[in-house]
């Protein structure tokens, strides 16, 4: 691995910032993708006289889309559509359902709503189901369809709709509820979310076209964690009066943290939070833990002698004002230079010292194995 060569890499490279998708409701409920739950929302905002307040904005919108197809131009027929039903999972005669249905006594809008699925929808059943004058199927897609097997059925996306409806929105913002103005932001989110890759073309192609010293850095990054795990469980090791001990695999703790625990009570423990070192923050921080029944009774410690020094750092905060099964008693952060990193070991244990932390730990185990004789 070429030190000279990866710097000059990034040095003349602006590393492209893959920004990531923003979380909406429907994502944190793991349900963005859902066909039923999009028309069930869908459905809700179509009709103009629900709580939103938004009234017709969004049969203009779908209208002003219609009106710009290939079938509806040059044609009056949808330059209304007023008083109509909406109804989700319309059964049909053969026990299929069309998704979303838009209905009036002479007109109708026939929505096949897909996702993530394929077209593969009996459209032709659809549309001789409903027993209108005039009628329309709309196939609202995540991406473009061009291959509709049906004359009278045209392709919208859903980015195309929701982005008419916030064009439209000016005019209605006034009146509109301002907590289904924000679900219906979030919402339009959701459909960005799921129309957009999670990379664009560009970063891809800069990927590839770096993929050599994109991987080397990815080694360094892996090297570097090697090494401070490693110096970290060195520096456990180095110390007398404690057992290492690091988090069971796959466990939230894992691969974040190491603990130095007594080896006459394991709820008693020196712990070494190091995943920070990792990122531009560059930071740690060493705590002396308790858990579970040393915790019954903290007022106990008070009888414990500690040094003027010691007493700077004992009964931290999260000692003193939370009640979780586990507590910090003493805690430092720490920044390390890039020179203590190479040595961390060392740091470790030389922050220990000079803290104060190695004989609070010392002082509680012994105070804890008296009290249990």
């Amino acid at each position: 691995m070429n030190i000279q060569e990866l710097q000059s890499f990034l040095n003349e490279n602006d590393i492209p910032v893959i920004r990531g998708k923003p979380k909406t409701f429907l994502g944190i409920a793991k349900q963005p993708h859902y066909e039923n739950v999009v028309s069930n929302i869908y459905a809700f905002y179509f009709n103009g006289n629900e709580a939103h307040r938004l009234k017709d904005l969004f049969i203009k919108s779908l209208l002003e889309i219609i009106n710009t197809s290939l079938i509806a131009k040059n044609t009056d027929d949808f330059e209304t559509f007023l008083d109509f039903t909406i109804r989700t999972e319309y059964g049909t005669k053969n026990q299929k359902r069309i998704d979303l249905l838009l209905q009036n006594n002479e007109q109708a809008i026939i929505i096949e709503n897909k996702v993530l699925h394929e077209l593969n929808n009996d459209l032709d059943e659809y549309y001789n189901e409903i027993k209108v004058t005039t009628k329309i199927g709309i196939v609202l897609s995540l991406h473009p369809i061009s291959d509709i097997k049906h004359e009278r059925f045209i392709n919208i996306t859903h980015l195309q709709l929701v982005s008419t409806v916030m064009q439209n929105l000016g005019s209605y913002m006034l009146n509109a509820n301002d907590k289904y103005l924000a679900f219906l932001k979030d919402f339009c989110q959701n459909i960005i979310n799921l129309s957009h890759p999670i990379m664009e073309k560009e970063n891809i192609i800069f990927y590839y076209k770096n993929q050599e010293k994109i991987n080397q850095l990815n080694t360094f990054k892996k090297k570097l964690k090697e090494h401070i795990i490693s110096q970290v469980v060195d520096a456990g090791n180095r110390i007398n009066g404690v057992n290492k001990y690091a988090p069971r695999a796959n466990s939230f703790n894992d691969e974040r943290l190491v603990y130095y625990v007594s080896p006459s009570n394991k709820n008693l423990m020196i712990t070494v939070v190091y995943e920070k070192l990792l990122t531009l923050e560059k930071k740690m921080y060493i705590a002396v833990e308790m858990h579970g029944d040393l915790l019954k009774d903290r007022a106990i410690y008070n009888s414990i002698e500690f040094t003027d020094e010691e007493q700077a750092h004992v009964f931290a905060e999260h000692f003193k004002a939370t009640d979780l099964t586990w507590s910090h008693f003493a805690i430092m952060h720490y920044q390390p230079t890039d020179l203590e990193i190479s040595n961390l070991s060392q740091f470790i244990i030389d922050k220990l010292d000079d803290d104060h932390l190695l004989s609070i730990f010392k002082k509680l185990n012994v105070f804890i194995l008296k009290d249990n004789l």
